[in-house]
């Protein structure tokens, strides 16, 4: 009992970070943070994450692609970063969700019950991505921890908070029993912090290679970011 003791004492002082005279700290997000994440990431995610931003026809978040994303919250596969000292400012999320055999199939099927076209258009650039990389042939597993949203609030952006939120994940990961973790970094900012925190790139789509069936590009964000990168790294 003294080690697991001693253990919870190091994760409790782990989850406190010194963030320019703000104490951080870093938890699993609970059903009773949904309202407060979606707002989150609607604000601060999906209106600079490049895939959604530069889709042609609607550079508005989806609301069904919200609703997607967020949900996995309830299984227990997103962590938060909170402020201490501003009254538990919420300053960053994370949402994972599973990936395991079928999935591309449900995508694509996910994709043609869409509300919206955006949705449908990113389900279908989603499942090309998984079709070309085949994690789970890859790293011959039967399960895979997928890292879809990383988002930090702008006050606090450069202070390697999106750093801390893959590594939290990557434990979170573990505890779920996922022997492995991947990422789809359509943000050349994200990807370098996949590369900082281990993950290996093992596949790339550039946004100019990817078009509907008439030949139109339907993501067409500003450089840096040109393409999206796979990344993935062996949890267990």
């Amino acid at each position: 009992s003294s080690v697991r003791t001693a253990s919870a004492e190091c994760r409790s002082r782990m989850d406190k970070a010194t963030c320019f005279g703000s104490q951080l700290e870093f938890s699993v997000a609970k059903a009773e943070d949904y309202d407060s994440v979606v707002a989150f990431v609607v604000e601060h995610y999906y209106k600079d994450e490049p895939m959604s931003n530069s889709y042609i026809y609607d550079s508005n978040p989806a609301h069904d692609d919200v609703e997607f994303s967020v949900s996995f919250l309830l299984q227990g596969m997103a962590v938060k970063a909170v402020d201490v000292d501003c009254g538990n400012r919420l300053v960053g999320v994370s949402i994972a969700n599973p990936v395991y055999p079928g999935y591309v199939q449900d995508l694509l099927e996910a994709a043609e019950q869409a509300k919206t076209q955006k949705w449908r258009d990113s389900l279908k650039l989603l499942a090309r991505l998984q079709q070309s990389v085949n994690v789970l042939q890859r790293c011959n597993v039967s399960k895979c921890y997928d890292i879809e949203i990383v988002a930090v609030h702008p006050e606090y952006r450069g202070r390697s908070i999106g750093t801390r939120l893959f590594e939290e994940q990557f434990r979170r990961g573990r505890q779920l029993g996922y022997p492995v973790a991947s990422a789809d970094c359509s943000s050349y900012y994200s990807a370098r912090i996949a590369e900082r925190v281990g993950m290996e790139c093992v596949g790339r789509l550039a946004f100019s290679h990817y078009k509907d069936d008439h030949g139109v590009q339907l993501f067409q964000p500003k450089a840096p970011h040109v393409e999206i990168q796979t990344f993935v790294k062996v949890l267990q």
